[in-house]
C-alpha cells in the first residue's frame, strides 16, 4: 500500500498544473455541495424557530377544579423539557359597568381570564399597556376599557350572570389580549385545536382573586363536557386549565423533527399524570402545517442544488481528460511491467483520495465562507455541523475524483496490455442507449408536465404521524427527468449533427483555410459535444436558477401583500381607531399615499365561523389594492360597487358548499358587542370573491362597513390599510412612533415576506439563490477555460505537426478559437431553451401554491448577462493563455511522443 501511496503521490506532483486544475473544479463542487448542505440545515431550523414563536401558548389541559390546576401545573412545570406550567381560568361575564363622569356605562357579555402573578413570565397572551396585575384588581382589555371609558383607578362591577349581584372591582391596568381566539377555544383534547371567535370584551383576574371572589357563581365545567364544546366563544361555566409553554431549546433540527419531540413531550408529560391532564396541542398543529411545507423546501432545494453539483462533477471529469492519453500510456506501462488490474484500480483510489481530500477540505471551508457571508443571520454552526460537512464534501469529492479518473481511462481497465498501448475506441453502445432511456425519460417528463398542469398536485400530509410527501414528489419527476433526458440525448448525439452539417457544407475535400477548419470541427464532433454536454448543462442550470428565484422572489412580495393586506397594516381596537382618529392622524403621517378601515370580524354561516370583512366601497382602493382575477365573473370596481347597503361578496368555497347564487338571501349570525349575544342579520349575495387582502385562503366574506357596524354595534373599524409612497419599513416605524400610545400593533410587507407561513412561497430562496448564482458564474468561466485546455491538451501532437510544416500561429489558433466559440454559442443557445423549459415546470407545478399564480416568468437580465459574460471571458483568457502556450510548444519533444 506504501508503494501505490508513492506511485500515486508522484503522479500528482509531476503535474502540478494538471492537479491543481482538478483540485479546485472539485473544490468547486464539494463547496456547491457544503454550500447547500449548510443553508438547507439553517433554513429548517430557521422554520422551527420561527414556528415556535408564533405560537403564543404551547399546551392548554382542562381540568376540574381549582386545586387540580393547582397541583398539575405543579407536577407539570417541574417536568424535564417544560419552561413554565401556570394553572388558569376561563369564565364568561354577563356584563360590566363603570360609573363615569357622564353617568353609567354598560358593555356587554365577554370573558375573564384568571392567571397568576407569574403568568407573563414566558406565556406571551397579552401585554399591558398601562398598570399591572395586582391582587384584588382586575385588568381591562384595551376594547372594553375603551367601551366602559375606564381609566386606571376607576371601579369597576362585573356581573357572573343576569339578575346576580356584580362584583365591584377596582382597575389596576389596561392591556391588549392578542391570542384570545386560542385562549377562549374550547378545549377538547381529542379534537385538538380549535381557535374560537373571539369574546366582545375580555378582563383579566388573579387567580386567587378570581378563585375567592368571582368563581363562586359559576359551575365549573368537567373537561370535554358539552359546555365546552359549545358554540365557540358561548362558554357557560368556569374552565380550569393548565397552560404550559414548552422549553424551544429542546426542540431542535427541522419541524418534522421538532414536531415528533413535541409529541414525544407532550405523551411523557401526560403518561406522568394518568388520568388528571390532557392537553390540546396548539404547538405541535403548528408544526405540523410547517413540517409540511419543510418537505416542500427540501424538494425544492435539491431540485435547484443537485444538477449544479453534479454539474461541477461533469467538470472534474472534463479535466481528468485533458491527459488521457498519458494516463493511458503510463497505465498500460504499468500493466506491461505486470500489475493486475485491481492494482491500477487501488492506485486510482490511492490518487483520487488524496485529492478528495484536499479538494473536499478546501470546498467545505468555501462552503462554510460563502454561507456565512450570503445568508442573514446566524447559520447556527457547532462542531458537530462543520465536521458533518467536511465529511459530506470530502466524501463527494473523492467519490467525483474517482469517478472521473477511473472513467476518463476505463479502456485501459478493461482492455489487454497490448491493447492498452493504443487509443481505444467503444464498439459497443451502452445499455440506457441501447434501451432508448434518454427518449424514455423525456416522454416521462412531459407527461408528468402535462398532468401536473392540467390537475395540480400537492402535498399529502398524514396528520396522525410525521408528515410524508405523495403526490409533491411525482410533481418533481418532470423537471428531475428533462435533466436526465437532455443530458443522456446530447451524450447519444456524439457530435453526429454537427458532423453531418459540416460534411454538407464543406464536401469531401477541404480546398481553403476555413474549409480546413470546418473539416476539423467536423472531425473532433465527439470532443465539441463533450464540452457542450457540460458548458451548455451548467448555463442552463444558472438560467433556470435565475429565472425560477426571480419568478420565486416576485410571487412571494405578491403573496405577502396579499396576507398582509396592504404595504403597512395597523391593527387597533375598534373603539381606539374610532374615538381617537387613528386613520386621521395616520393620513398625516409622511410617506402615506392613502388609506382605509376596515372591521375585521367574524359571521357563522350555518356551523361554520368564517372571517368577515367591513370595507368601505368608495376609500377601499386608497389604502390597498385590487386585482380583476379576485372576483370571478366581473372586475374589483364592479365587484366592490356592488356592495350596497346588505350587499356581501361570498367566497367561492362557501357558494359551494351551501349552494347560493347570486342575489339570495344569505342569514348570518354575528356577535353584538352591545349585548355580548349572536343575532342573525339579512344579507344578499353580491358576487364571488375568492381572494381578497388580509383574507385566509378558504371561507371568509366581504360587507358593506356601515351595515355591518349598524348590525354588530362595532364602535369603529379595527384595521387600518396603509398605501406608502416610498419604504414600507421606514413608514411603518414612523407610524408606530406616532400610534404607540393608542397600542396599535403595526405590520409592514417586508415583515411579512419572512413571517407568512402559509404556503412553499414562504420558503426563502434568497441565501441559496446568492451562493448558486456566484458560484454558476465562476463555474462558467471555469468550463469554458477547461474545455479550450483540454482541447490544447488532446491536439498538442496536431498543432506541433502543423507548426512543423509551416503554419502561422494565427492558422493554428483559428482551429481553437473556432471550437470554443462553436460550444460557447450552441451552449448559450441550449441554455435558453432547456433552462426556460425548466423554469416552466418548476413554475407551473408550483402554480397551485402561489397565491395568486403568476402570470409570467420574471427574468434576471442582469443576472443573465453576467452568465454569459463570465462564460465569454472564460473563453477568452484561456484561448489567450492557450495561444501562447502554442508559442512554446517544444515541438521536437511532442513529435518524438508515441
Amino acid at each position: 500500500m506504501t508503494t501505490y501511496a508513492r506511485l500515486a503521490a508522484i503522479g500528482l506532483t509531476r503535474s502540478p498544473a494538471r492537479t491543481l486544475t482538478r483540485v479546485l473544479v472539485l473544490a468547486a463542487a464539494a463547496a456547491l455541495f457544503g454550500s447547500m448542505l449548510l443553508f438547507v440545515g439553517h433554513s429548517l431550523r430557521t422554520m422551527t424557530s420561527s414556528t415556535m414563536r408564533s405560537v403564543p401558548l404551547d399546551w392548554q389541559g382542562p381540568v376540574s377544579s381549582y386545586r387540580a390546576a393547582t397541583r398539575v401545573a405543579r407536577e407539570v412545570g417541574g417536568q424535564r423539557g417544560i419552561l413554565q406550567a401556570s394553572p388558569t381560568a376561563t369564565a364568561p361575564f354577563a356584563g360590566a359597568e363603570h360609573l363615569a363622569p357622564v353617568g353609567h356605562i354598560r358593555a356587554g357579555a365577554g370573558a375573564i381570564l384568571a392567571v397568576p402573578p407569574d403568568y407573563l413570565s414566558h406565556i406571551r397572551t397579552f401585554r399591558f399597556l398601562r398598570g399591572s396585575l395586582k391582587p384584588g384588581e382586575i385588568v381591562l382589555d384595551q376594547q372594553l376599557a375603551a367601551t366602559l371609558q375606564a381609566h386606571v383607578g376607576d371601579s369597576v362591577s362585573i356581573s357572573a350572570r343576569g339578575g346576580q349581584r356584580p362584583v365591584r372591582f377596582r382597575i389596576g391596568g389596561v392591556a391588549i389580549v392578542s391570542a384570545s381566539d386560542i385562549l377562549f377555544q374550547p378545549l377538547n383534547p381529542l379534537l385538538g385545536p380549535a381557535p374560537a371567535q373571539p369574546p366582545a370584551n375580555v378582563a383579566i383576574l388573579p387567580l386567587q382573586t378570581f378563585a375567592h371572589r368571582y368563581a363562586g357563581q359559576l359551575r365549573s365545567l368537567v373537561p370535554a363536557s358539552p359546555g365546552t364544546a359549545a358554540v365557540p366563544g358561548a362558554q357557560n361555566g368556569i374552565q380550569w386549565q393548565v397552560q404550559a409553554q414548552v422549553n424551544p431549546a429542546t426542540l431542535s433540527g427541522s419541524p418534522s423533527n421538532a414536531f415528533a419531540l413535541a409529541t414525544q413531550t407532550k405523551n411523557r408529560v401526560e403518561r406522568s399524570l394518568p388520568g388528571q391532564v390532557q392537553f390540546v396541542d396548539n404547538l405541535s398543529d403548528s408544526l405540523n402545517t410547517a413540517a409540511g411545507d419543510a418537505l416542500y423546501a427540501e424538494t425544492l432545494y435539491i431540485m435547484l442544488a443537485v444538477p449544479g453539483a453534479l454539474i461541477a462533477l461533469g467538470l472534474a471529469y472534463l479535466a481528468a481528460l485533458g491527459t488521457v492519453e498519458r494516463d493511458r500510456r503510463d497505465l498500460a506501462l504499468l500493466r506491461a511491467r505486470g500489475a493486475s488490474r485491481r492494482a491500477l484500480l487501488v492506485l486510482a483510489g490511492i490518487e483520487s483520495l488524496l485529492i478528495g481530500v484536499l479538494s473536499g477540505a478546501l470546498g467545505a471551508c468555501v462552503a462554510l465562507l460563502a454561507v456565512s457571508r450570503l445568508v442573514h443571520g446566524d447559520i447556527g454552526l457547532t462542531w458537530a455541523r462543520a465536521l458533518a460537512t467536511f465529511g459530506a464534501c470530502i466524501a463527494l469529492a473523492f467519490a467525483g475524483a474517482a469517478a472521473a479518473r477511473i472513467g476518463a481511462s476505463l479502456a485501459v481497465f478493461r482492455a489487454s496490455v497490448s491493447e492498452g498501448r493504443r487509443s481505444a475506441r467503444r464498439t459497443v453502445k451502452p445499455l440506457w442507449e441501447r434501451l432508448c432511456l434518454d427518449w424514455i425519460a423525456l416522454a416521462v417528463s412531459g407527461l408528468v408536465y402535462w398532468l401536473t398542469a392540467r390537475t395540480g398536485f400537492s402535498a399529502v400530509v398524514n396528520p396522525d404521524s410525521n408528515p410524508t410527501l405523495s403526490l409533491s414528489v411525482y410533481m418533481f419527476l418532470a423537471p428531475a427527468l428533462l435533466w436526465i433526458g437532455a443530458t443522456l440525448l446530447l451524450v447519444r448525439l456524439r457530435g453526429r449533427a454537427l458532423t453531418w452539417l459540416i460534411e454538407r457544407t464543406v464536401g469531401e475535400r477541404a480546398s481553403s483555410p476555413a474549409g480546413f477548419v470546418l473539416a476539423s470541427l467536423g472531425r473532433r464532433g465527439a470532443a465539441i459535444n463533450r464540452g457542450l454536454v457540460i458548458v451548455g448543462l451548467l448555463l442552463a442550470f444558472g438560467v433556470n436558477l435565475g429565472v425560477f428565484t426571480a419568478t420565486y422572489d416576485q410571487q412571494s412580495r405578491v403573496d405577502a401583500q396579499l396576507t398582509l393586506g396592504a404595504d403597512v397594516v395597523v391593527n387597533a381596537s375598534p373603539g381606539v381607531t374610532a374615538g381617537k382618529g387613528l386613520e386621521a392622524k395616520i393620513k398625516r403621517i409622511p410617506g402615506v399615499a392613502g388609506t382605509t378601515g376596515l372591521d375585521h370580524s367574524y359571521a357563522y354561516v350555518g356551523p361554520d365561523l368564517q372571517d368577515t370583512y367591513g370595507i368601505d366601497p368608495a376609500t377601499l382602493t386608497r389604502g390597498t389594492s385590487l386585482r380583476d382575477s379576485y372576483f370571478p365573473g366581473g372586475t374589483a370596481s364592479q365587484a366592490i360597487a356592488a356592495l350596497r347597503s346588505d350587499g356581501i361578496l361570498v367566497s367561492r368555497e362557501t357558494i359551494k358548499d351551501y349552494s347560493l347564487a347570486q342575489g339570495d338571501l344569505l342569514k348570518l349570525r354575528v356577535l353584538d358587542r352591545r349585548t355580548g349575544a349572536f343575532r342573525v342579520i339579512p344579507f344578499h349575495v353580491a358576487g364571488i370573491v375568492q381572494e381578497f387582502p388580509s383574507a385566509p385562503k378558504d371561507s371568509f366574506m366581504v360587507a358593506n362597513l356601515t351595515y355591518l357596524e349598524r348590525a354588530t354595534h362595532d364602535p369603529g373599524p379595527n384595521v387600518v390599510f396603509v398605501k406608502a409612497s416610498g419604504d414600507p419599513v421606514a413608514l411603518s416605524k414612523r407610524i408606530a412612533a406616532a400610534t404607540k400610545v393608542d397600542g396599535a400593533i403595526v405590520k409592514n410587507i417586508r415583515q411579512q415576506t419572512a413571517q407568512t407561513v402559509s404556503s412553499i412561497t414562504t420558503v426563502d430562496l434568497t441565501g441559496i439563490s446568492r451562493i448558486e448564482e456566484a458560484f454558476a458564474i465562476v463555474l462558467a468561466a471555469a468550463a469554458m477555460a477547461l474545455f479550450v485546455s483540454v482541447g490544447v491538451a488532446e491536439r498538442r501532437h496536431e498543432f506541433a505537426t502543423m507548426a512543423a510544416v509551416g503554419a502561422s500561429l494565427r492558422e493554428i489558433a483559428a482551429f481553437l478559437w473556432s471550437e470554443a466559440a462553436l460550444v460557447l454559442a450552441a451552449g448559450l443557445a441550449l441554455a435558453a431553451l432547456l433552462g426556460w423549459l425548466l423554469s416552466e415546470m418548476l413554475v407551473a407545478m408550483l402554480q397551485h401554491v402561489f397565491d395568486p399564480p403568476p402570470d409570467h416568468l420574471a427574468v434576471p437580465w442582469g443576472f443573465l448577462g453576467s452568465l454569459a459574460g463570465a462564460a465569454a471571458v472564460g473563453f477568452l483568457l484561456a484561448a489567450a493563455l492557450a495561444i501562447r502556450g502554442i508559442r512554446r510548444l517544444p515541438l521536437g519533444a511532442i513529435l518524438r511522443e508515441e
